[in-house]
């Protein structure tokens, strides 16, 4: 039963809730900042509606056929515009596009309006698909969604949904049959971080900078897309930029690993089949031209006939080049790796609601201020030296 699935196993979907017939299930959020199912027995009445849905009793699939191993092609949006202001190569954008120039729904993670949390939203505009466009990070609130797809999908409605694997899973148990015009997109995941500590990151910079956020920019290309660049503006004309040596937020993530939720560890989309029509990433690990630095190149994934097909449908928008299996997982090993907590985990959240954010990101990595600029003078030599060579 759902009431049985551990903290460390539950993916905080919320699909159990939107499932409920008794609206007996709500959910409370622990000192991590992750939120978890709670059930009135009082009022619920077993229908185990809750138990079908879960991706964590149950691993969802469309009842199509998932290729054994994906179709991997290098991709990235003609539009250098668009390009510079995605993620990586603007996979997710160009499908999109197509998908609302057919007449089509798309439901994906936007900000709140603080930029402090996200939650999914559904949209039929360009206006949508600019709050949708770019990764957020972290854990975003899906309660309700599902209800709202399954209304479009009865209405006949097309409808694309992106989410991260286990938040597709979990659509699929939700609509609970095979629908003809519901199309999904995931991507390669780390890990989905703690709402909290991203709150906390936001707040502390808002307090350095003695204003309100105006406008979050993760993975921001201004100096580069393999930067890993974090860009944050502020109401009173002031901008923050760090990147992958110098932000504590990228550093957390990617490098500590510290603020990952419990069940990433073992997370059960780390294999082929994919879950969703196409999964999509940063294809690293191949050589890559100048521009291609600046500008960003997709990992596309196509799982499904029905990938295919929304990949067809927007290949006017793209530049794409056929690749391997082998070539996407030398450059992501997350394809199939799952995360490891970092054993500092606990002494982190504990020391995180007395000290600043970063304060305890560079002490738990040993790096300070001195290391930090070297670091970072090492890198943009190197980076000089490489296009001297070029």
């Amino acid at each position: 039963m759902i009431s049985e699935v551990s903290k460390k196993d539950c993916v905080g979907c919320k699909a159990c809730g939107d499932i409920c017939p008794a609206n007996a299930i709500t959910y409370e959020i622990d000192e991590e900042g992750f939120w978890f199912p709670k059930i009135n027995f009082d009022i619920c009445v077993k229908c185990g509606l809750c138990d079908k849905t879960c991706p964590v009793l149950g691993c969802h699939y469309a009842s199509q056929e998932n290729y054994k191993e994906p179709e991997v092609y290098k991709v990235y949006h003609k539009d250098k515009n668009i390009r510079y202001n995605s993620t990586s190569g603007a996979l997710y954008y160009g499908l999109a596009d197509a998908f609302l120039k057919d007449g089509g729904y798309i439901v994906g993670c936007v900000y709140n309006d603080d930029w402090k949390g996200a939650h999914h939203y559904i949209s039929k505009n360009y206006d949508g698909l600019k709050r949708i466009m770019r990764t957020k990070y972290f854990q975003s609130d899906t309660e309700g969604i599902y209800r709202q797809v399954k209304r479009l999908l009865e209405d006949s409605e097309k409808v694309l949904f992106c989410g991260t694997p286990c938040q597709v899973s979990a659509l699929y148990g939700f609509v609970g049959k095979e629908y003809s015009n519901l199309y999904t997109v995931d991507f390669i995941c780390l890990g989905i971080n703690s709402p909290l500590v991203f709150r906390k990151f936001i707040e502390e910079l808002e307090k350095r900078n003695k204003a309100e956020v105006q406008e979050v920019h993760l993975k921001n290309k201004s100096k580069g897309w393999t930067n890993l660049g974090t860009m944050v503006k502020f109401k009173n004309g002031k901008v923050y930029y760090g990147n992958r040596i110098t932000d504590p937020w990228v550093n957390a993530y990617v490098s500590l690993r510290i603020h990952i939720r419990h069940s990433c560890e073992n997370c059960r989309y780390k294999s082929f089949p994919r879950i969703a029509d196409i999964s999509m990433g940063d294809f690293w690990g191949l050589r890559f031209t100048a521009e291609e630095e600046k500008y960003g190149v997709s990992l596309a994934l196509v799982n499904t006939l029905k990938g295919g097909i929304l990949l067809k449908n927007a290949t006017d928008s793209f530049v794409i080049e056929k690749r391997t299996v082998r070539d996407a997982i030398s450059g992501n090993p997350m394809i199939h790796d799952r995360v490891k907590q970092n054993h500092r985990r606990e002494e982190f959240f504990e020391r995180i609601n007395n000290e600043p954010f970063s304060k305890v990101v560079w002490s738990i990595k040993g790096s300070d201020k001195i290391k930090r600029t070297c670091a970072l003078i090492w890198d943009s030599l190197k980076r000089f030296i490489k296009n001297v060579v070029r």
